[in-house]
């Protein structure tokens, strides 16, 4: 190779070199250093969706308390006029005052009366009242095998049972009272009587009647007659006839339905009755009633079973708690003969003070089951 060629050879690779030694210079053009991809910003929890608050059911509102259930038994028929009636009449205000709901059975058959009592309570009656003597028996049997009953006896006798109330009403200190009025208007020497059954109450009743008669008159004699029934009004009517026409002026009666007899012989023979029940005024022949407040009487015990103030035991209703009052037939002093109630109006001092003197205690009525 000529040395023009060789020289021009090293030349180029010199400047190659040096081109190459160029590249590490800083005013080089160097590649841009790699930007980092930019971080994407941070992610935030997407809002939770908005939760509606837990459905709550309403309290439902307490369910009404089921009615207390009353059942009255009685052992005589309705219709009577007098203390059947107005039991039912008490009844009545019993359902209509403490929305109960009431049941009404008569049992007159008594070997009836402890199946009637038993078949109720074991219904979860829950409050039972009975009547009268006759059912004292079966009550005390049954009550005690019904503890959760609440029992009561109208006209009934303590009977020591837990979850029974007996009342009593000492009829015969209001017979007391009709006695000096029927010996102050006697004319004849002799007053009469009418019960239903010779029972010892009923005598009890029939010897005060006679006993404040006496009182007037010291001579007054007393006839007495049962009618083995007090739901035989024609019965009454014989019984009461033959008193007047054995010269009785003046009867009491004592028998319920059976009065209503008594009360008719009367205004066919002109005598007169001290009755039983206001329903009877209006016959002209009766002066007045012995009145035993038999609705009320039901009602209050009803209510005091329902109460938490209940408790057992024999209540008395007689004059002294205001049970048992004589009342004057108004339709009497007002058209009764002029003679008659001119005695009446004189005597109503005395028959007030009887009747206060009972009340404190200072007169005390006897109690004779004898005739």
């Amino acid at each position: 190779m000529s040395n023009r060629l060789k020289f021009a050879a090293i030349l180029l690779a010199l400047t190659l070199v040096a081109a190459a030694c160029g590249n590490d210079d800083d005013g080089g053009t160097t590649a841009p250093e790699a930007t980092p991809a930019p971080s994407e910003a941070p992610t935030q929890a997407p809002a939770p969706e908005p939760t509606e608050a837990p459905t709550v059911a309403p309290t439902p509102a307490p369910e009404p308390a089921a009615p207390s259930s009353v059942a009255l038994v009685v052992n005589q028929s309705a219709g009577d006029l007098g203390p059947i009636d107005d039991l039912v009449r008490g009844l009545e205000m019993v359902e209509a005052d403490f929305g109960a709901d009431t049941t009404f059975i008569e049992a007159t058959d008594p070997s009836t009366f402890e199946t009637t009592l038993r078949n109720l309570a074991n219904q979860g009656t829950d409050i039972i009242a009975v009547t009268f003597p006759p059912m004292q028996d079966a009550v005390t049997a049954v009550a005690p095998d019904y503890p959760d009953t609440r029992w009561i006896h109208i006209f009934g006798f303590e009977g020591g049972v837990d979850n029974l109330v007996s009342v009593g009403f000492d009829y015969y200190k209001g017979t007391y009272l009709a006695g000096i009025l029927a010996g102050a208007l006697n004319t004849t020497g002799k007053v009469g009587f009418v019960g239903g059954v010779s029972i010892p109450p009923l005598n009890a009743d029939y010897n005060a009647f006679v006993a404040a008669a006496q009182t007037q008159n010291p001579d007054i004699t007393g006839e007495a007659a049962f009618a083995d029934s007090f739901e035989d009004p024609a019965k009454g009517r014989e019984l009461g006839a033959a008193l007047y026409d054995g010269g009785v002026e003046i009867i009491m009666t004592d028998a319920a339905a059976t009065d209503l007899g008594v009360i008719q012989a009367a205004e066919e023979k002109g005598g007169y009755v001290i009755g039983g029940s206001e329903n009877y005024f209006n016959s002209p022949a009766v002066i007045a009633s012995v009145l035993l407040y038999w609705a009320q009487v039901l009602y209050d015990q009803v209510e005091h079973a329902l109460s938490d103030d209940y408790t057992p035991g024999y209540i008395g209703a007689g004059v002294a708690e205001g049970g048992v009052d004589l009342v004057l037939n108004p339709d009497f002093l007002s058209d009764g003969p002029a003679e008659m109630v001119e005695i009446i109006k004189t005597t109503l001092g005395e028959i007030d003070e009887a009747r206060s003197q009972i009340k404190d205690g200072s007169l005390e009525v006897p109690f004779d089951p004898e005739l």
